[in-house]
């Protein structure tokens, strides 16, 4: 715990803006996303698997695009999407989806610090809106970036350096929250520090590649009460 502690310290040191993952990290909206394609997949009469689903959808970054490859269907990516993505808004609209208590503390108490907040996230950016006011927990950040606003996602670093450009930060003066391989790849490749968060999903899974890896949001919690 003291050595984590210290090397929090090291990184929020040398930092002046947080840039969080929103999926899994701020909101429990994964199993929300699953919901949705599963149930567009299933009218198609295709069947996806809810572990593979956590490790080739939401930790790899392998999307529609890598479900249909993997299993030979003959189905369009982009009607896909077109179909879920509706079904997925509206659960961020009706207040199904919940910010993470924890998360909530992390973001406030960040904030109080004066650290600048930002999210970069393959979702929406009007569904992260959505959620974030139904929470109350608009207010803190500075900028919001969705796939609305990039061309490149995960894990490719557009997401990243888009968020870092609105804040009006260098990507050095940045650390990121991520809790899958696609987006500490894509902090990375942004020139950013990388915070990765265990969750129930993506524990076990391969998260390599970060500055700092700590086992929950719970530890991040603890960490920064004692850090800052």
């Amino acid at each position: 715990m003291k050595e984590k502690a210290e090397t929090l310290r090291k990184i929020l040191t040398a930092k002046k803006a947080v840039i969080f993952d929103f999926d899994n990290i701020i909101v429990d909206s994964e199993p929300y996303h699953y919901k949705a394609y599963s149930q567009v997949f299933a009218s198609k009469g295709h069947i996806i698997d809810r572990e593979e689903y956590w490790r080739e959808w939401t930790s790899k970054g392998g999307g529609a695009e890598s479900e249909i490859r993997r299993y030979n269907l003959d189905l369009d990516p982009a009607e896909i999407r077109k179909e879920k993505d509706p079904i997925y808004s509206a659960f961020c609209r009706n207040g199904s989806i919940k910010v993470f208590p924890e998360s909530a503390e992390i973001i406030r108490l960040l904030h109080e610090k004066r650290f600048v907040l930002a999210v970069a996230s393959g979702s929406y950016k009007k569904d992260i809106e959505a959620i974030l006011s139904a929470n109350n927990l608009l207010a803190p950040f500075d900028a919001i970036v969705g796939k609305d606003d990039i061309l490149r996602y995960k894990p490719a670093p557009e997401t990243y350096l888009r968020a870092a450009d609105q804040i009006h930060m260098a990507p050095s003066h940045c650390v990121a929250i991520e809790d899958a391989e696609k987006g500490i790849r894509s902090a990375r490749g942004a020139g950013m520090s990388v915070i990765v968060i265990e969750t129930d999903i993506t524990r076990g899974l391969s998260l390599e590649g970060a500055d700092l890896k700590l086992s929950g949001l719970a530890e991040f919690l603890a960490l920064l009460k004692e850090t800052l």
